[in-house]
């Protein structure tokens, strides 16, 4: 199901929106008493609508025993208002793959943190229309040789359900769930 959100043909309170459109209100004024109105009056006003998509790009084999794990985060704003985000990122991998190093790049750059959250945007503000992407890369090892320094149980787990879509747990193949909040 495809949703259209049709923004204000004229934001704020002059003429020229109507119903149907962004948060369009019309007060009615009957000055006499005779059941019709005397003086009308609308006012429209938009919101943003944000959403997230994230993707499984790549995982790239190094040549030294590492792979290059890539990741894109899109943020949408697909309302008739300039809206706010914030943007987390966490790495919950197979409990045998050690995260040697992270960056992203894109709407944002910066250094991943190797075990916990990192924060890509804080109260970033993106435009009614407007599209923020990220990639998000980690270089990684995996190990499964017994007694490995890692602390992993020495079975790769892979992913409950492979590709882009829902329904991965944590701790599982190269899962990075990705928190999204209205900043």
């Amino acid at each position: 199901m495809v949703t259209t959100f049709t923004p204000c043909a004229v934001p704020g309170n002059g003429p020229g929106s109507g119903p149907g459109q962004g948060l369009f209100n019309r007060s009615t004024l009957d000055t006499n008493g005779d059941g019709n109105a005397d003086i009308t009056d609308d006012a429209c006003g938009d919101l943003p609508n944000l959403t997230m998509r994230k993707n499984f790009v790549s995982a790239v084999p190094e040549g030294n025993g590492t792979y290059n794990v890539t990741y894109t985060v899109t943020v949408s704003n697909n309302g008739g208002a300039a809206g706010a985000y914030t943007l987390k990122d966490t790495p919950s991998f197979d409990n045998d793959i050690t995260i040697n190093s992270g960056t992203y790049s894109g709407q944002a750059s910066g250094s991943m943190n190797i075990s916990g959250t990192t924060t890509l945007a804080t109260n970033a503000a993106i435009a009614a229309g407007a599209t923020h992407t990220y990639i998000i890369t980690f270089n990684v090892s995996l190990n499964l040789a017994p007694g490995s320094p890692d602390g992993g149980d020495n079975i790769y787990t892979p992913c409950q359900v492979p590709g882009n879509g829902p329904g991965q747990q944590p701790k599982s193949g190269f899962v990075q769930p990705c928190n999204f909040g209205f900043g």
